[in-house]
């Protein structure tokens, strides 16, 4: 592609199974966004059926989409949960396969990009970027975070933000001057892991393990000890409260596998905004739908959001 189209700040994702259908969403959004450059997918298992008559080179397998955007595919050999091997897999963007993007942004592939790119482009300007999660209201003097500070020093770390914020790691930024923070990230990980064992699932029983959602609150704790600027939006950000400005997090419900009237009358559950988005993003410039089925739900989603106006499901 011309370099001269080309964004100075770059864009990776990780996925697998049936979640290469929210890549491709991901990438239509970030086209619509204004992007343009690579997007890097590191994945498990096989390439997604929208990827056929791509370029191989090594390791390395380009897709064309739309006007001077490629989607890049590698495979990753990590036997961690994706959510663990984010800053891993960022640190590899910048130092092994684009050497010259001056940061990167990490979505995950059940996001979509509805602000335009150069917002995200002014804001690595500012520091590490981050979006707060829903989930967990946080404060200095939380439980947790004191239990987090706690652990911390008691393996060496001196430095200390007293941040009234708990993250999400589905979004992140990190300019290449400070890629320090994801070494740092890195090291959290490997800590956490080392001593509270590996966590092969998102999450650990209850919220009161020190490290629940060990990917997550690894990248919270890695912010808490940076000396980087951190630079966040709220749960907005992704459209977790009222608003849709920046990005939407299909966070809950993956829009691709949801049926919409059976979700409506046999669950109670009205479209979102993730289904909304997927349908309206799911032919072009990747087309990862049939016309047909697209076509379908776009009035599907309409109908039954009507529905839910006089529908209520009681158990």
């Amino acid at each position: 592609m011309p370099v001269a189209s080309a964004s100075p700040i770059t864009v990776c994702t990780l996925w697998e199974k049936d979640h290469h259908k929210g890549v491709a969403t991901l990438v239509n959004s970030l086209v619509r966004s204004g992007y343009r450059g690579r997007v890097w997918t590191g994945y498990h298992g096989d390439l997604p059926p929208w990827a056929a008559g791509g370029t191989a080179n090594g390791e390395i397998y380009t897709v064309p989409a739309g006007p001077d955007v490629e989607v890049v595919f590698v495979k990753v050999p990590t036997q961690l949960h994706f959510a663990q091997y984010k800053p891993t897999w960022m640190l590899r963007v910048m130092e092994e396969f684009d050497l010259e993007v001056e940061g990167v942004f990490y979505f995950d592939p059940d996001m979509f990009v509805v602000g335009p790119w150069t917002f995200f482009e002014r804001w690595l300007k500012f520091g590490v970027a981050a979006s707060e999660d829903a989930a967990y209201p946080f404060n200095p003097k939380h439980p947790l975070a004191l239990g987090w500070r706690q652990y911390a020093e008691s393996i060496g770390y001196t430095h200390w933000n007293d941040t009234n914020a708990y993250f999400n790691s589905g979004l992140v930024g990190v300019s290449r001057e400070m890629r320090s923070f994801l070494t740092l990230w890195d090291e959290v990980m490997n800590n956490i892991r080392r001593d509270f064992g590996a966590i092969k699932g998102m999450m650990t029983p209850t919220r009161t393990d020190l490290f629940h959602r060990p990917g997550q609150d690894g990248f919270t704790l890695a912010t808490y000890l940076t000396p980087h600027r951190v630079s966040w939006v709220g749960p907005d950000g992704m459209a977790f409260e009222r608003g849709e400005w920046l990005t939407v997090h299909a966070y809950l419900h993956k829009p691709w596998r949801r049926r919409v009237l059976r979700d409506l009358f046999v669950n109670g559950n009205k479209p979102d905004r993730g289904a909304r988005l997927y349908w309206e993003l799911a032919g072009s410039p990747i087309q990862v739908e049939s016309p047909a089925r697209i076509r379908r739900h776009r009035w599907l989603i309409p109908l039954a959001a009507f529905l839910s106006r006089f529908y209520q499901r009681r158990d």
